[in-house]
């Protein structure tokens, strides 16, 4: 369910044309490419496809000026790139060419085995061999595919995070590598997403027995194409990870190999390999498509700017991920390239600018697992990324929240803890379960409503609250506007406080006086 509420919240109204500029483009090039070079005839790198490829890049580095590198960052380089402009050997390399691009691969990982990603991945004890060189055939399909490709648009260079990333072993940088994320996918040439393949073995490229239509007079032959793009890429395998999420709205291009066509996507829209050019409607799908991300967020205003950041967590929320505890760090780079460009503090998935409506989440799905067991590192109980599964928020965007001054709920301890207001609820209150939320009764009136966190049977009078905001409605007495509240308890051992749930009440049951405490 929460998977189709992200396809209508994307939006389907795309508009769909045939770019008979670009089929004149792409006619000349045929003509004057007739003989061009190919490694394969049958595949969709074949000759005419490949052309058409490098054809929509080199009319985007012309004409769209915003699809350009990041400023600043026209100089930045991966740590390691793998060299493919030899057919005789591959090389892991980490000196910066001159003048040169390199493309990524966006790619699904796969169920693997402990050998096989001994076996594929650059590890401490084969990094130095791989640094001389290495075979083509020792890859895997979809890493063999993602080189064609990146040789047929006559590049030399490619990243992909199984090979350029020490992956086990003494020498592992990971952790340090990931944080390199944003400018990686920024920065590259273009992104090659294989979104047809569900693991290393599968490859993406599939053979393509006809040419896009071209008519004689550069346009195309049939004025209709049946690609859906919504289908083939927002609801593919690919896109429901959530790695590729980051990858995705950082890219500045992609080339889409699905199952039944192939897409370019860059700032401009989108083209289908027949020629059909797709225009995203004005809304999410337009940000998700900026080539310099978060550039139009800024500039859409406060509430455009904060449907689409709550979006943007929900669909996170409910993407895969191989590894639980990678919640946090699969979508860092993303969060802290938002925020230096709204220039607010960010801490754990809350946006300081936002942190009164991005506290008030609450967990969809009717499994209340524990908290996600994080090793190393601590995530704070008011952080959504706590626990693994889907999220939603309770507030309204359309309706406004009042929120209150900011060191009401400031971070503190690095961004480890808020400090709040902690209140009480007061009167006659008592809680009852229906069905997945509890009410909050005063006798027979329902005042209120919780949704827990935990599966815990909780004390209701074990329970305090903080006020995070309040429902904008004009209609309704003071005493009786809704409170948007977080619902805390004591810690173990009585050291600051815990958020176990959430939840919505009539300001005239919590308590006007408070204490000031520590929420982890």
């Amino acid at each position: 369910m929460d998977v189709m509420v992200m396809m209508a919240d994307l939006g389907r109204s795309w508009k769909r044309k045939s770019d008979d500029e670009f089929a004149t483009w792409f006619r000349i090039d045929l003509l004057q490419n007739h003989s061009y070079d190919t490694v394969s005839s049958d595949l969709t790198a074949s000759a005419s496809h490949s052309l058409l490829l490098g054809t929509w890049l080199r009319t985007c580095d012309e004409k769209h000026e915003e699809c350009h590198r990041p400023p600043g960052k026209e100089s930045f380089w991966p740590k390691r790139v793998i060299y493919v402009g030899d057919r005789n050997k591959l090389t892991l390399v980490e000196e910066q060419p001159q003048g040169e691009d390199y493309l990524v691969l966006s790619h699904c990982w796969g169920p693997l085995t402990d050998q096989e990603k001994e076996r594929f991945c650059t590890t401490s004890e084969n990094y130095g061999s791989r640094k001389l060189g290495f075979d083509y055939d020792e890859l895997p399909k979809t890493f063999q595919d993602a080189i064609e490709v990146t040789r047929e648009l006559q590049k030399k260079y490619l990243w992909i995070d199984a090979l350029c990333i020490i992956q086990l072993g003494p020498d592992r940088d990971w952790d340090s590598e990931a944080k390199a994320m944003a400018d990686i996918f920024s920065c590259a040439y273009c992104t090659i997403a294989a979104s047809s393949a569900r693991g290393w073995g599968d490859g993406f490229l599939k053979p393509k027995s006809d040419p896009p239509n071209i008519g004689v007079q550069g346009r195309p032959s049939t004025p209709t194409c049946v690609c859906d793009f919504d289908k083939d890429v927002d609801q593919g395998s690919l896109m429901k990870r959530a790695w590729v999420l980051q990858e995705r709205v950082l890219s500045r291009r992609i080339i889409h190999f699905t199952t039944a066509h192939t897409y370019c996507e860059c700032g401009d829209g989108v083209l289908c390999e027949q020629l059909t050019k797709l225009k995203p409607p004005l809304g999410k799908q337009r940000f998700i498509l900026d080539p310099n991300f978060p550039r139009r967020l800024s500039i859409s205003g406060y509430e455009r700017t904060l449907d689409f950041v709550r979006f943007l967590f929900r669909k996170y929320s409910i993407s895969s991920l191989t590894f639980e505890t990678d919640r946090d760090v699969a979508i860092s780079s993303l969060v802290e390239r938002m925020g230096q460009v709204l220039e607010t503090e960010v801490r754990h998935g809350i946006f300081g600018c936002f942190r009164g409506s991005l506290l008030l989440w609450k967990r969809t799905h009717g499994n209340k697992t524990p908290p996600t067991p994080y090793k190393d590192r601590t995530v704070p109980s008011w952080s959504w990324m706590a626990y693994p599964g889907g999220i939603k928020f309770i507030s309204d965007t359309t309706q406004g929240l009042l929120v209150p001054f900011s060191e009401d709920l400031g971070f503190v301890n690095d961004g480890q803890a808020l400090s709040v207001k902690v209140r009480k609820f007061r009167g006659t209150c008592r809680m009852e379960q229906e069905e997945k939320e509890y009410a909050i009764f005063d006798r027979t009136e329902k005042v209120g409503s919780l949704w827990f966190d935990v599966a815990d049977h909780i004390q209701f009078q074990d329970c305090f609250c903080v006020v995070v905001g309040m429902d904008k409605d004009d209609k309704k007495e003071d005493s009786r506007k809704t409170y948007n509240v977080l619902i805390i308890r004591q810690k173990a051992g009585g050291r600051g406080y815990e958020r176990v749930g959430v939840g919505k009440v009539e300001a005239q049951y919590v308590s006007i006086d408070y204490d000031a405490g520590m929420l982890w």
